[in-house]
This record gives structure tokens, sequence and C-alpha cells, in this order.
């Protein structure tokens, strides 16, 4: 493989493994704090209600997060750019807004999310987080560096909150809160940063271009709920089978296994911009540069998979405190999620290169109603290990259903 294809792969990875180093070093440090200091219950409720506000959250991304970075790089003048991104920007503040009154609104009036109303509400801080995402545009002009830097900035001041305030289980409610805060902070002032460099300001566009994104990208933003659906909705239906105390136990092994998860993520957005221009310019060449790096992420996911199941009790001393068989068991099961999502590779950056919108969106639906069906089932008799089954099968139905849509498209 040439050096012009390998540079910009390994310039994205090391940028994006960087910015997850940075984001593993976070969750070395703060969970043994939380663990400790909120007690299995509370740790296990400050998790469910990060997983509802993490679904809620791919609503306000509205799926740019998948075809943006391509938008951006393809895009001619910095003027094109910097319109896009107000539209996207602004789109997405309104949806984050609307989300956290319609949540308000729920909480105040109902009992669906009775014993851990405050966590949730002070979490809502996430979405306006997620608002100001950079990815989709740093992703696209290949400058993840910078995605790296904002990141340890954030997290640094995430973790020095956590240790400064979060002492006993009533803190609870502030876990989330900080985390959403020092993201949208540090997201601000680089988007603050970038107009001021450019001369240019930030303004709210019209009713008719704010509508126009919505359709646009309609399409990405349903078959996005639905790959939310299917990461984060597991733990939500398994709040319904276990008690809290086991919730804490499982979204301790859950969060050393979504870590894992966003391995091959990375691979995909490291190759997504250059595989973009090869299929703007070379199309027959696409498969080929994807299968070098296809092979290579299979054995790299695998090998975390086998590492992580030899030394997953050492993993969850560590992060606890304390030997717990429950907590090694299901992140046994969780380490090779990555390896069976990287089956999916070659297929998603195809079906992104090419907006193939509906097939990603019929995928994507029907692997969400898979999981739902297999995860309330495993859930109610196997509890959190059921659960993690349900996900593993689930990343391989995905893969399976995937491959039929695209092959049939070509017959």
């Amino acid at each position: 493989m040439s050096k012009k294809v390998l540079n910009p792969f390994f310039k994205n990875f090391f940028n994006l493994s960087l910015n997850q180093g940075i984001n593993i070093l976070a969750v070395i440090v703060v969970t043994p704090i939380l663990f400790k200091n909120l007690g299995e219950s509370e740790y296990g409720l400050v998790n469910l209600a990060f997983s509802i506000v993490m679904i809620l959250s791919i609503v306000v991304s509205y799926g740019y997060h998948l075809n943006g970075p391509k938008r951006i790089s393809l895009f001619k003048t910095k003027i094109e750019k910097l319109e896009f991104i107000t539209e996207i920007i602004s789109l997405r503040l309104a949806i984050a807004l609307l989300i956290s009154i319609i949540v308000y609104v729920i909480i105040t009036f109902t009992n669906i999310f009775i014993g851990y109303e405050d966590i949730l509400m002070f979490s809502l801080l996430v979405l306006l987080s997620e608002s100001l995402h950079p990815i989709f545009y740093l992703q696209g002009e290949n400058n993840l560096s910078i995605l790296a830097i904002t990141n340890a900035i954030s997290k640094l001041i995430y973790v020095g909150f956590i240790i400064l305030l979060v002492k006993s289980p009533n803190d609870s409610f502030l876990v989330n809160l900080i985390f959403g805060a020092a993201l949208s902070t540090v997201y601000l002032l680089y988007w603050l940063s970038l107009f001021l460099k450019n001369k240019t300001r930030f303004i709210w566009p019209n009713s008719y271009k704010i509508i126009y994104r919505i359709k646009e990208n309609f399409e990405f933003f349903f078959s996005s709920v639905a790959g939310h659906i299917s990461t984060y909705g597991g733990i939500i239906i398994l709040s319904n089978f276990i008690d809290n105390s086991e919730l804490g136990k499982f979204a301790l092994a859950q969060k050393a296994g979504m870590l894992l998860r966003m391995i091959p993520v990375f691979i995909i957005q490291s190759v997504l911009q250059e595989a973009s221009l090869i299929n703007q310019n070379r199309k027959s060449y696409l498969n080929n540069y994807l299968s070098k790096f296809y092979v290579k992420g299979l054995l790299f996911t695998f090998s975390i998979g086998l590492s992580v199941t030899l030394f997953s009790k050492w993993i969850i001393i560590f992060l606890s405190g304390s030997e717990i068989a429950y907590s090694q068991e299901v992140l046994s099961l969780l380490s090779f999620i990555p390896f069976l999502a990287m089956l999916n590779f070659k297929n998603i950056i195809k079906i992104l290169v090419e907006e193939k919108k509906r097939i990603l969106n019929k995928a994507t639906w029907i692997t969400v109603f898979f999981m739902i069906f297999s995860s309330i089932i495993m859930s109610f008799y196997f509890g959190g290990k059921g659960l993690a089954i349900a996900l593993l099968l689930s990343e391989l139905i995905s893969f399976i259903i995937h491959s039929i849509l695209l092959g049939n498209e070509k017959n």
C-alpha cells in the first residue's frame, strides 16, 4: 500500500486513538472514585441516565456525524463550509432545546423516571455538548489532532471537578452534569475561535434552510437513531429485570466495553475522507483500498477481545477496587463486540460514501428490532450476561443484514 494512501489513515487513526486514550485515562481515574463514592446502586442509575441521554443525543446529531465529514471534505470554499457549519449547529441547538423541554415535562408530570429524575434532568446538558460537537468538521478537514486537544482539555476539567465535588451518593446528579458542562464549554470556545479566525459572525440561518437540512438528512438521522438504540438501549431494557446493585455491576463492565466498541468506529472515521475522494475519482479502486484495512482491522479487534478476556479479572479489580466475578464475566463477553462490529466495516463505508440512505435505514432498523427482542428475552432469563450475548448476536445480525441488502441492490 502506498505512503500516499497510508499516511491519511495512520494520521487519523493515531489522532482518534489518542482521543480514545484520553477517554480511557479519564475512565481509569474517575470510575474507581464514582463506584466507591456513589455505591453500586447510584453508579448504575448514573449510567442508566447517561444511556438515555446518549440515545437522545443522536437525535440532536441528526445524522450529520455520518455524512457531515464527506460534505465538508468536498466543499471548495471556506464560505461554503462556514455556512454549512452554521446551519448544522443551529439545527442541533434547536433540537437539543426541544428535547430538553419534552424531557422536563415528562419528568414533572409522570413517574416514568422515578428514582433518578434529578440525575436525568441534570444529564440533559450532555445534549448541548452534542449539538456543539465539532467532529464532523474536524474529520472532514482531516484535522483530528484538534479533536484530541479539545477532548484532553474537557476531560481534564471533568476529572478535576469529579474529584472535587462527588463525595457521596447524594452527589450522583453532578456526574453527568459536569461531563456535559466541560464538553460544552470547550466546544463553544473552539467554535468561537474558528469564526473569529475567519473573521465571520455566527448568524442564525432562516427557517427555510433549517427545514431543508431536516428534510435532507432525515434518512441518515432515522438510521442513526436505530444505531444508538442498539448501542445504548440494552442497559435501559436490562434495568427493568434486575435490581440497581446488579445494574451497577453491569454498568462497570459496560463502561470498559463501550470504550472498546469505538475501535471499529475509529477505523471507519480514519478512512472515510480518503474513501469519499477515491469513490469520486477512482471508484473501481475503492474495494481494494478498503480490503487492506478490513483484514488488519479484524485481526486487531480479535486480538483486543482475547487480551481483555484474559485480563478481565484485573481490569475489574482496577476499576472497582475489588474482585467482582459478575462484572468480569460480562466484560469477557462484551470484549468481542468490536470484532463482530468490524465485520461490517466495508458495508458501512460503501453506504456512507455513496449515500445509500435507504439501505442504511432499513438495515439498522431491522437490527434494532432484533436487538430489542433478543435483549428482552435474554435479560429476562439471564440478566446482564444474557444482555451481553444479545448484543453480540445483534452485531452479527447487523453484518448479515447489511450484506444482504447491499448484495440485492447489485443484482
